[in-house]
């Protein structure tokens, strides 16, 4: 149907960025850690083509929705841990946590100069080149423990005569609620800002970030989970 290009990729931090000193660490839940095997949240949007440029808007309200969604720009990491509660020899263990260290969300820019709105609205399957608009697209949650990648990422691909904005975001870090809710958010933001002014109030409510679960990090015997790449592991809870 037609090539999709990149024209750059680049790492956009947090507007205001966090002023959290050291980094504040959010230990995931059980129900977070199932959900780092499975693939990301993949959601886009498919509109006209603006009389102006889009691009550049975009990733700037990017960054300031990401502002107060601090925590999907930081890192999922897996720290050695220790557990000699048994009394018998010590056993090696990790816990998989998400660091907001406000290191950034990703953000491409793509072009499909030969690919039109009506080429994707008429087919009656999704055309394969739709994945292409996402940039994790492929990747497992998990992935990104291993690669240290970002948590979330955004894609905005200008077609012939439209634009389609694509948000991906790692399913052990937010639910769907949480992904609609920072998509409204950057929205808002997207189409409130004048010239870059960002003082004015959204209606869109904001996410309480705590884990309401255990107070401590939940330790594995062993993480060795199956990623993308074909490593078929397990994992077993201390």
């Amino acid at each position: 149907m037609g090539d999709v290009s990149i024209v750059y990729r680049r790492m956009i931090r947090p507007e205001p960025e966090p002023t959290t000193s050291p980094p504040e660490t959010i230990h995931l839940t059980p129900w977070d850690l199932r959900m780092i095997t499975v693939d990301h949240i993949q959601k886009g949007l498919l509109l006209p083509k603006p009389g102006t440029a889009v691009v550049e808007h975009l990733a700037s309200s990017f960054g300031r929705a990401l502002g107060r969604f601090y925590p999907f720009a930081g890192r999922l990491v897996a720290t050695p841990g220790r557990n000699d509660d048994d009394g018998g020899s010590p056993k090696i263990s990790r816990v998989v946590s998400l660091r907001c260290s406000g290191e950034g969300a990703e953000f491409v820019h793509a072009v499909a100069p030969s690919i039109t709105v009506a080429d994707l609205t008429a087919a009656l399957c999704v055309p394969r080149v739709v994945w292409s608009f996402f940039p994790l697209d492929g990747m497992l949650g998990v992935d990104t423990i291993a690669d240290s990648r970002p948590v979330m990422a955004a894609q905005v691909t200008e077609l012939a005569d439209g634009v389609f904005v694509a948000l991906s975001l790692n399913h052990g870090v937010a639910d769907g609620t949480a992904f609609w809710r920072r998509s409204a958010f950057w929205s808002e933001i997207s189409r409130r800002s004048v010239d870059g002014d960002g003082g004015f109030e959204v209606s869109s409510p904001l996410l309480a970030h705590r884990r309401w679960f255990l107070p401590c990090p939940v330790r594995f015997r062993r993480i060795n989970i199956k990623t993308s790449k074909g490593i078929a592991n397990s994992m077993r809870l201390d």
